[in-house]
C-alpha cells in the first residue's frame, strides 16, 4: 500500500515527495517494508520528473503527514508511527507508549535530513494514547517547528537547526470527529517568528485563550502562538453553534502567511456557518477563503463559493504575488460551483487567483487532466506557476494522461502541469 501525502519544491526547483511505502513502487528506489507493514519514504525529483534520490526509513506502521524545506535546501518530516520502533539511519525511536497496554497506541515523529537524504537527527512527541503527526514549518535560523494533537493536546514543539529542543509546549486542547485523523491542517512561521497553526475541533475547545462553550459540531480554527517560548497570542475560531447531521461541517484545509504576516485561510464550511461577516445562509454548503490580519486576527475579507464536496485543498501564492487556491470541488445541477469567474457544474479540482490584498478574483482553471473524479493528494504552485501534486490511486487512474494501472495494490501519480 503506497501513498504520497506530502509535497515541496525546494530552492533549485527540485520537487520533494514523502509518504508511506507498503511494497514495491519502483523496482531499486522504494522497496518492500523494512520492519513491517508500513515505512516512510522521502523521495526528490529534477523539475523536469528525473528521479533524483529516494529514501527509505523502516517502521512497522509509519506514516507522513507533513514536509518542509529549510533555507539549506534540508528537509524536515513530520508523521506518526505506531507497532513498533522507527528507524532512519543509525537513530531509532523507540515503540509508542501506551497507557492502556491493551490498546494501540501512536506517537509523532519529526525527522531533519541534509539535502542528499541522510537523517541529521530525529525526535518522539507525545506518549501515551493516541498522537497524530501534525505539521511542520522552518522558522528563522532554519529552526524546526512542529504542530500536533497528543492524545487531545494541542502540541507546539521548536528545535533549533541541529536538533536541540527550544521548546515543547501543551498549548491547548483539542476534540475530534469528523477532523480526527488530521486535527492539524497547517503551520507556518511569519516575518518576526511567530507562529500560525489552524486545524478543526469537535464541540468545544481550548486553543491557549480559553475555553470555548456551547459549540456542537466541526469548527475551523487559527491561532498564533509566539515563536518565542509558544505563548498564546491569538486565536479565532469559525462555523456554526450547531452543524446540521451529515453536514461535513465546518473546517479549515490549508493555511498560508504572506510577507506582511497576514494569515489566508481556506476550508469549507456549512449553512449557516459565520466567517465572521454574519452567518451564510444563502449557500448550503461550499468551500472558504479569507484573509485575517496577522497582528490580532481581524477578518480583512472572507469569500464563500457554492459546492456540493469540498475536499484536498491547498494554498499557494503564484509568481505575480497573486493568492492560488487549489481545491478539489464537487458541483450538482442545483448547486453548481463558481469560485469568482461564473457558474459552472463540472466537478473536479480547480485552480483560482486572487488578489490577495482584496479578494478579488483574476482567473480559474479546471484541471483536465485529473478529470471529475480524481483528487489530488497533495498539490502547490512551482515558481513558474506550474501545478505541481500527487494523486494516490488503487489498481487503476483514468486520466487526461491516459489509462494508468498499479503494478501493486496501490501506487501515486507525480504530475507538473502549466496553469
Amino acid at each position: 500500500m503506497d501513498s504520497a501525502r506530502a509535497v515541496a519544491i525546494d530552492s533549485e526547483a527540485n520537487i520533494v515527495l514523502a509518504g508511506a511505502a507498503g511494497r514495491t513502487t519502483d523496482p531499486g528506489t522504494i522497496v518492500s517494508p523494512l520492519f513491517g507493514s508500513l515505512d516512510i519514504f522521502v523521495a526528490t525529483y529534477a523539475d523536469d520528473g528525473a528521479p533524483r534520490w529516494v529514501r527509505q526509513f523502516g517502521g512497522h506502521w509509519a506514516t507522513v503527514t507533513g514536509v518542509a524545506i529549510d533555507g539549506n535546501d534540508g528537509i524536515a518530516v513530520v508523521g506518526e508511527y505506531s507497532r513498533g520502533p522507527l528507524q532512519a539511519g543509525d537513530f531509532v525511536l523507540p515503540e509508542p507508549e501506551r497507557d492502556d497496554p491493551e490498546v494501540a497506541s501512536s506517537d509523532t515523529f519529526v525527522l531533519a535530513l541534509d539535502r542528499d537524504g541522510a537523517p541529521r537527527w530525529m525526535h518522539r512527541l507525545g506518549g501515551g494514547g493516541v498522537d497524530f503527526g501534525g505539521r511542520v514549518a522552518i522558522g528563522p535560523g532554519n529552526d524546526v517547528i512542529v504542530a500536533a494533537e497528543s492524545a487531545g493536546r494541542l502540541t507546539l514543539t521548536r528545535f533549533a537547526a541541529d536538533g536541540t529542543t527550544r521548546f515543547a509546549k501543551d498549548v491547548g486542547s483539542l476534540r475530534g470527529i469528523n477532523a480526527y485523523f488530521d486535527p492539524i491542517v497547517g503551520v507556518a512561521v511569519d516575518l518576526h517568528g511567530d507562529i500560525l497553526v489552524a486545524g478543526d475541533f469537535y464541540d468545544d475547545a481550548d486553543l491557549g485563550g480559553g475555553a470555548t462553550s456551547g459549540l456542537k459540531g466541526n469548527q475551523a480554527w487559527v491561532a498564533k502562538y509566539s515563536g518565542e517560548d509558544g505563548a498564546h497570542l491569538w486565536s479565532r475560531h469559525f462555523g456554526q453553534p450547531a452543524d446540521p447531521i451529515f453536514s461535513g461541517g465546518d473546517s479549515a484545509a490549508a493555511l498560508l502567511v504572506d510577507e506582511r504576516g497576514d494569515v489566508l485561510l481556506a476550508g469549507r464550511f456549512a449553512q449557516g456557518a459565520d466567517l465572521g461577516e454574519g452567518p451564510i445562509d444563502d449557500i448550503s454548503r461550499g468551500a472558504f477563503l479569507m484573509k485575517l490580519a496577522g497582528e490580532d486576527g481581524a477578518i480583512q475579507w472572507t469569500k464563500a463559493f457554492p459546492a456540493v464536496q469540498v475536499r484536498s485543498t491547498s494554498l499557494s501564492f503564484a509568481p505575480d504575488g497573486r493568492l492560488a487556491l487549489i481545491s478539489w470541488l464537487g458541483a450538482a445541477p442545483s448547486l453548481p460551483i463558481d469560485l469568482g469567474g461564473g457558474s459552472v457544474v463540472e466537478g473536479g479540482t480547480y485552480v483560482a487567483t486572487y488578489e490577495p490584498d482584496t479578494g478579488a478574483f483574476v482567473a480559474q482553471r479546471r484541471l483536465v487532466e485529473l478529470g471529475g473524479t480524481v483528487e489530488p493528494a497533495a498539490s502547490t504552485l512551482d515558481a513558474k506557476g506550474h501545478v505541481l501534486f500527487v494523486v494516490n490511486f488503487i489498481e487503476e487512474l483514468r486520466t487526461g494522461f491516459g489509462a494508468l494501472k498499479s503494478e501493486g495494490w496501490s501506487d501515486f501519480l507525480l504530475a507538473h502541469v502549466p496553469l
